[in-house]
């Protein structure tokens, strides 16, 4: 009797582990990482800007010719508005801004005559196109520039002039803009304008002076807030 309460026992301790055995150990499942969020462009938005401009202009006499050229240069400040669609990483906008201008450059021949330019205030109406590195976006941008200016002086033996001008012309450019909240980006651009011949004074009936064609070379910081 005791060898078999002892061979029972033995054979339920292996039965048992067996039993152990064939019970599958619980699956390790690693944790659920959460998708790493990309900046999307893709809405309108609204800003303000502030630079630096530097531009030149030249000046010709009837019956004389070239009378000199003058730097336009200046402070300018404004405000723009656009609207970017992202599709995948490019980016795709229309934008349009409008500047005051400080801009004013004096120039002339002594003894012929002596004037000043001043440019007001200009705007540009503009594509953007860009390629989004998730919250980076480099862009180039073009289109068209428009502007009011103003052109004065004397003719020496002759008398002061005056006109004004309201400019047309065009403008190409870049820029590299970063989204450092969701709603909030700045900017920096670059943008060349040339926006067309400048005014024409009559000095005295039959004779003009001429304000030539006026090109710019703008650089500015942006602040952006876009709206979701």
């Amino acid at each position: 009797m005791r060898r078999l309460g002892l061979a029972l026992l033995a054979t339920t301790v292996l039965v048992g582990s067996a039993s152990a055995a064939d019970i599958r150990r619980p699956a390790y499942k690693a944790p659920m990482l959460a998708p790493v969020s990309v900046y999307n462009w893709t809405g309108f938005y609204v800003g303000v800007n502030v630079g630096y401009s530097w531009g030149r202009q030249d000046a010709t006499l009837d019956g004389f010719g070239s009378v000199g050229s003058s730097h336009v240069n200046g402070i300018i400040g404004g405000g723009q508005i656009g609207y970017n669609w992202q599709i995948n990483n490019i980016v795709l906008g229309l934008e349009t801004d409008f500047q005051g201008s400080g801009q004013r450059g004096d120039g002339g021949v002594p003894g012929v005559a002596t004037f000043t330019n001043r440019l007001d205030w200009f705007g540009t109406v503009r594509g953007r196109l860009g390629y989004a590195f998730d919250r980076w976006l480099p862009y180039v941008t073009g289109g068209w520039a428009y502007g009011h200016g103003d052109f004065s002086g004397i003719v020496t033996g002759v008398g002061p002039f005056s006109a004004s001008n309201t400019y047309s012309g065009w403008t190409v450019g870049g820029g590299l803009e970063y989204a450092f909240l969701n709603n909030w980006s700045a900017k920096l651009e670059y943008l060349h304008i040339n926006f067309g011949d400048g005014p024409v004074a009559a000095v005295v009936p039959g004779t003009n002076i001429a304000a030539g064609r006026l090109k710019d070379d703008i650089v500015r910081v942006g602040l952006n807030y876009k709206f979701f």
